[in-house]
């Protein structure tokens, strides 16, 4: 039964990756022009980020002409470092950039990109994270996409490829397959996922859709969630920017439990999904990842190397998506690396689909039950 039951999961995986995959080819390139002046408000929610500002708010103003119109609002989340001091000193050195504290009783992401769409003073709200970096024309790549009548529209991510760490290169090859999935998914219709670091949305539609109301207790999930309440009110106007100029630089995690809590507060948000096609992914990642375990540990077993073939079927697939989707982080993918994550990636999926649903996670420095 089991053998069956894999090749059937194999079938239906490659036939989704492969959809996928088309999908994202058909995405057409992002030819950023030159665009109409108009207001445009960057926020940068932070808690305790004063190593990274300088870099960050530094790549936005030498990627933007000095005419356009913008300004840079970092809101802090009751920070315990010295990210208030850095950011005032960024004031002197750059007018455009104001600071916003949260008030006493408000916290987290979610609560910080609302309180700074209420200071905005532009029409257009462009959001990265503080730990960034960004690709020289970024927010022009965004401010055309606005022009275009997007009410939505994000782009793709990278990770700072630091030798000093362990796995970087197959972290990216995981990002860069989560990345356009997140952009083929929306091309059929059913978007599934996007990056916080790197997505824009009109502040009229904020308002409009009720920014977070019916989340806000979630302390994750700010960009998924408005995705898909902007989606479902203005289905033909989300764009994913397929652009190098759009790409967001970001650090991975800083240590291995860094990346055991952020893993776990990335697959917990499935469950608060109101919309089926929202489960289906997950669930059926969780199940075939599952089946390919007990494949190749019942195949082992009664020594039966067949399941060999399966998973070399499964490894090209998988090796033709991820390739070319790393293009746009320009990048080309080290075999040995993808196939440690063949191997690992098995494993890694049903135990964080486990671990997920219940416990705690830590992010920017609390702790939140799942």
């Amino acid at each position: 039964m089991i053998y069956l039951l894999a090749i059937v999961v194999t079938v239906v995986y490659g036939v989704l990756v492969l959809l996928m995959l088309w999908k994202w080819v058909k995405i057409p390139q992002s030819q950023a022009n030159v665009v109409d002046d108009f207001f445009t408000t960057v926020l940068i929610p932070v808690r305790n980020e004063s190593i990274n500002l300088d870099r960050l708010i530094r790549s936005i103003q030498e990627g933007t002409t000095r005419s356009a119109l913008y300004e840079i609002i970092v809101i802090d989340d009751h920070s315990t470092d010295n990210t208030v001091e850095v950011v005032k000193s960024l004031k002197n050195k750059y007018p455009n950039v104001q600071l916003a504290q949260l008030p006493t009783g408000s916290e987290g992401k979610k609560a910080g990109i609302a309180y700074g769409v209420d200071l905005a003073m532009g029409e257009w709200i462009v959001c990265t994270d503080g730990d960034s970096e960004v690709a020289e024309g970024w927010l022009v790549e965004y401010r055309q996409m606005y022009q275009s009548g997007a009410q939505l529209a994000f782009g793709p991510v990278v990770l700072f490829n630091d030798s000093r760490k362990v796995g970087i290169e197959i972290l990216n090859q995981e990002l860069a397959a989560l990345v356009a999935m997140g952009g083929a998914t929306l091309q059929m219709g059913k978007p599934t996922m996007i990056n916080g670091c790197n997505y824009a949305f009109a502040k009229g539609v904020f308002g409009e859709v009720g920014g977070f109301d019916g989340n806000q207790k979630i302390a994750t999930g700010d960009d998924e969630f408005l995705l898909r309440k902007i989606f479902k009110a203005y289905p033909d106007r989300i764009r994913f920017i397929k652009s190098r100029q759009a790409l967001v630089v970001s650090e991975p995690p800083a240590s291995l439990s860094a990346f055991y809590h952020q893993r776990r507060r990335w697959a917990s948000k499935w469950k608060f999904h109101q919309d089926w096609s929202s489960w289906v992914a997950p669930v059926f990642m969780f199940f075939a990842y599952a089946v390919w375990c007990g494949f190749i540990a019942t195949s082992m077993y009664e020594r039966n190397w067949s399941f060999i073939g399966i998973l070399f079927v499964k490894a090209g697939i998988d090796y033709a998506y991820i390739s070319t989707a790393s293009r746009i982080q320009n990048r080309t993918i080290s075999i040995f690396n993808f196939v440690i994550l063949q191997i690992i990636y098995p494993i890694y999926v049903v135990f964080f689909g486990v671990a997920s649903n219940f416990g705690s996670y830590r992010w920017r420095e609390r702790s939140h039950k799942i």
